[in-house]
C-alpha cells in the first residue's frame, strides 16, 4: 500500500512538470503583445532651411515603447515648419529638427532667437582652404597695419558656428561655379549682437582671418594682448625724418620800384660775396645817394 502511494505521488510530480513546462514554452513563444501608435515621418529626404509641406510627411506605425522624444502624432502641426537638421526618408520628424513655428525658412530658420547672421567675404586662404563649412566651429582672428609700418593680430570671437559657406546649408554641398572661378566666397556666421557690432569693425578697419576649431573643443581662451611684429622676434622698423630743404634768404626789399635809386644808380639786391672782404656804405640825402667802399 505504502508503495502504491509513492508511485501515484510521483506519476502527480512528473505530470506537473510536464503541464509547468508546456506553460512556459508557450508562454515565451507567444507574440509580445505591442502597443502600436502612428507618428509623422518624412516621405522624401528633406534638406536643412526647407519648409515643410503636406506631400513631405506621411504617418507610420511605431511600437509606443520605442517612441522617441520628440516625435509628433498630427501631420498638421509640422506643415509650413521649416527644419534645422536634414531629415532623410522614412525618418522620424523630431522637435529638435525643427524650426519655431513662424521662424522663416532657409537661413533666417537657422537664425537662434537673440542671435544674428554676419557675412565675411574669405578665399582660399581665409577660409582654410575651403574646410570651413556649414556646422564648423571657428575663430575670427583680426590683423590690422599700424601706421608706423608695424602690424597687429589678436583673436576678437572664439568658438563661433558657421551657419553658411557660399550658399550652402549643409557640409559637403555642391561648389558654386562662380566661386569656384573667382576663389572668394562668404561665410557666414552666427553671433551675438556685441559680437556682430566687433565684426564689422574690424572688416572696416583691418583683415580678418578664420581659425578652425575641433567641435569637441569648446573651451574659451582668456583674452590677450595684440601679437606685434616685435613678438615675433622683428624689431620696429626705423623711420629717418627726411632732409629738411635748405631756402635761400629772402632779397631786401627795395623802397624804390625797379631796383633803382631815384638818380638811376642800381641798388644792391643781396648780401655781397663772402669772398669780397669790402664793406659799401651808401648814404642816402634826398634824392641823392652817395656810397663809399672800405
Amino acid at each position: 500500500m505504502q508503495r502504491h502511494r509513492i508511485l501515484v505521488f510521483f506519476a502527480v510530480a512528473w505530470v506537473s512538470a510536464l503541464v509547468l513546462s508546456w506553460w512556459v514554452y508557450r508562454r515565451a513563444t507567444a507574440p509580445a503583445q505591442r502597443e502600436w501608435i502612428r507618428v509623422v515621418a518624412a516621405t522624401r529626404d528633406v534638406s536643412i532651411g526647407k519648409r515643410l509641406a503636406a506631400p513631405d510627411l506621411k504617418l507610420v506605425e511605431v511600437d509606443r515603447k520605442d517612441l522617441p522624444q520628440g516625435a509628433y502624432t498630427k501631420i498638421s502641426d509640422l506643415v509650413d515648419r521649416a527644419v534645422v537638421s536634414s531629415v532623410l526618408a522614412s525618418e522620424l520628424v523630431l522637435e529638435r529638427k525643427l524650426a519655431p513655428k513662424g521662424g522663416g525658412e532657409g537661413l533666417t530658420a537657422l537664425i537662434e532667437p537673440g542671435m544674428r547672421a554676419v557675412a565675411v567675404q574669405v578665399n582660399d586662404m581665409s577660409g582654410v582652404a575651403g574646410f570651413v563649412q556649414p556646422g564648423t566651429r571657428v575663430d575670427v582672428l583680426f590683423v590690422r597695419l599700424l601706421s608706423n609700418g608695424d602690424a597687429a593680430a589678436t583673436t576678437i570671437l572664439q568658438n563661433v558656428r558657421v551657419l553658411a559657406y557660399g550658399r550652402q546649408l549643409e557640409p559637403g554641398g555642391k561648389v558654386d561655379v562662380r566661386t569656384s572661378q573667382t576663389g572668394q566666397t562668404v561665410a557666414t556666421l552666427l553671433v551675438t549682437q556685441d559680437e556682430a557690432e566687433r565684426l564689422v569693425l574690424a572688416l572696416q578697419r583691418g583683415k580678418i582671418q578664420l581659425a578652425l576649431r575641433n567641435p569637441l573643443d569648446t573651451e574659451l581662451s582668456e583674452p590677450t594682448d595684440p601679437v606685434r611684429a616685435a613678438d615675433l622676434g622683428i624689431a620696429d622698423p626705423v623711420r629717418t625724418p627726411p632732409p629738411r630743404p635748405v631756402t635761400a634768404p629772402a632779397a631786401p626789399r627795395s623802397e624804390f620800384p625797379g631796383g633803382r635809386s631815384p638818380s638811376g644808380l642800381p641798388l644792391n639786391q643781396g648780401p655781397r660775396s663772402a669772398n669780397d672782404g669790402r664793406i659799401t656804405v651808401r648814404v642816402f640825402r634826398g634824392s641823392k645817394v652817395s656810397e663809399d667802399i672800405f
